[in-house]
């Protein structure tokens, strides 16, 4: 192997390609749509909720309540999504900034930096987001229960699954199903927080191997 090959491949060695991906990954999930939904009845539902920390759709018989509307009706959790977005933006282009500066030794400090800054930031949020789901389906359990049974019987799965709802007035009888669960854009974000872990580690064997005398 020619020496210039040598420094190539010491130079991809640099590259911290497990950053660059988590980089991506979180750049991109702000706008991806979704990471659970909520679905009460059949064929698209009654009443359906769309959810994620950058986002949070109402659907009624598959109409969306628009952004005009979602203002008006919560101001707050508009401006808190849209926050969260701006901010894992951030993360996400520090995160990969700081996983091309690897590549530079002069910039190998503020590489470190930026990758330690940003890398654990998804998964922290993907963890709060599971963690705010099942108090929040344990609090309406918990509610529901405390309700008359034979007017209303109300069964909600914990995050994942499939339960029910009825109301009843006198002989008349109103049942629903309920469905819950993740998306395919929750994956996405778990494998993104994973490669967000992995660059981490990564980045300190970079950090240790620039370090090392040569």
């Amino acid at each position: 192997m020619t020496t210039v090959e040598k420094a190539s491949e010491r130079l991809w060695r640099r590259l911290n390609f497990f950053g660059v991906l988590a980089g991506i990954l979180t750049l991109l999930l702000p706008f991806s749509g979704a990471w659970w939904h909520l679905t009460l009845g059949t064929d698209g539902g009654i009443f359906s909720i769309l959810a994620s920390p950058f986002e949070f759709k109402l659907l009624i018989f598959n109409k969306q309540i628009s952004t005009a509307e979602a203002v008006q009706f919560s101001p707050l959790l508009w401006w808190l999504c849209l926050a969260f977005k701006l901010c894992y933006a951030y993360f996400g282009a520090a995160l990969l900034a700081g996983s091309l500066l690897s590549l530079s030794e002069k910039h190998a400090e503020s590489a470190e930096t930026l990758v330690r800054f940003s890398s654990l930031k998804l998964l922290w949020l993907v963890v709060a987001f599971v963690v705010v789901l099942f108090i929040a389906t344990f609090l309406v359990n918990s509610a529901t229960q405390l309700m008359d049974s034979a007017l209303i019987d109300f069964s909600m799965p914990y995050i994942v699954g499939t339960g029910k709802s009825a109301m009843s007035s006198g002989n008349f009888r109103i049942s629903a199903p309920i469905n819950m669960g993740f998306t395919s854009t929750f994956a996405v974000a778990i494998i993104a927080s994973a490669l967000g872990i992995a660059s981490r580690i990564y980045q300190k064997r970079i950090s240790s191997v620039s370090a090392s005398p040569r």
